[in-house]
């Protein structure tokens, strides 16, 4: 099959890195937050895609790698989707680099064992690991204001306008076992009921600076092929929502605000569990 040759890059646009896992994305995460610590974060953008569990889903991740001319490093241990990912790769003309792969062959050959080859073999099953799935499936059935007489039952709700990082909030914190649900906002849509009969202490209302949700909106535009210059990034729009918010949040004090304007989602998490446990106001 003939090899189809990616697109040149202009020399002025970021280097993108794709990083490619079958679960959580946990581990490979971590080990590339650990690789670029060593260099130059500003001129590097890195897109994640987890939960690949079928080849079609790996055919357009790589479709799309090709385009951004991208690295592609992944963490798939299945045979059969590991073997595909590089086909593509190579039939597309990028770079994929088996981040796991290389280390639990030379394993293999060092015990003289055949690897279990289980997705996520790492974590062993015990009572944390159920409480991680619970909680995991709990804040899948309760994303984006799904189902909200369920949110008596979450341990802390996240509010906040659209592209503030909510859903990657409530994935991340419901890996560590918190039960999350998250609720949309917006001035012309009204909150569910439920949200204001629960302990009003388990709220965080995320806020964001006008110039991250702009540079936020326009990257979503851009993923699903429209115009950066909808309304839906306009500056002048996106002013007028935060101001919304922000006097919403005014109207609910008991309500823990946290800014995520271009904190990590790792600190903001951090921020979260700290004031859920101790009481206090966010830091």
């Amino acid at each position: 099959m003939k090899k189809i040759e990616p697109k040149k890059k202009h020399p002025s646009r970021k280097k993108i890195i794709y990083l490619v896992g079958e679960g959580t994305g946990e581990t490979i995460s971590k080990i590339a937050r650990a690789s670029l610590a060593q260099f130059n974060r500003e001129n590097v953008e890195v897109k994640t895609f987890f939960l690949v569990t079928n080849e079609h889903y790996i055919k357009r991740i790589v479709k799309q790698s090709a385009e951004d001319d991208a690295l592609v490093a992944f963490s798939i241990v299945q045979p059969n989707l590991r073997d595909y990912l590089i086909k593509e790769a190579d039939r597309h003309g990028i770079k994929a680099i088996d981040v796991i792969g290389n280390f639990i062959v030379q394993l293999s050959i060092f015990l003289k064992e055949k690897p279990l080859e289980i997705p996520g073999r790492q974590y062993i099953l015990d009572e944390d690991y159920f409480r991680r799935i619970e909680a995991i499936n709990f804040a899948v059935k309760h994303d984006d204001g799904k189902l909200p007489h369920g949110l008596k039952l979450a341990d802390i709700i996240l509010v906040g306008l659209s592209r503030t990082g909510k859903t990657p909030l409530s994935t991340y914190l419901a890996n560590q076992g918190w039960k999350v649900a998250n609720i949309p906002i917006h001035p012309d849509m009204l909150p569910p009921e439920e949200l204001l009969q629960v302990d009003q202490r388990k709220i965080f209302g995320l806020v964001i600076s006008i110039e991250s949700l702009v540079k936020l909106r326009e990257s979503r535009l851009q993923q699903l092929g429209l115009t950066p210059y909808a309304k839906y990034a306009d500056p002048v729009q996106v002013s007028d929502e935060i101001d919304w918010c922000n006097e919403f949040f005014k109207q609910n004090p008991r309500w823990r605000i946290v800014d995520v304007s271009s904190k990590a989602i790792e600190e903001v998490a951090a921020s979260i569990v700290n004031a859920y446990r101790t009481g206090k106001k966010p830091t």
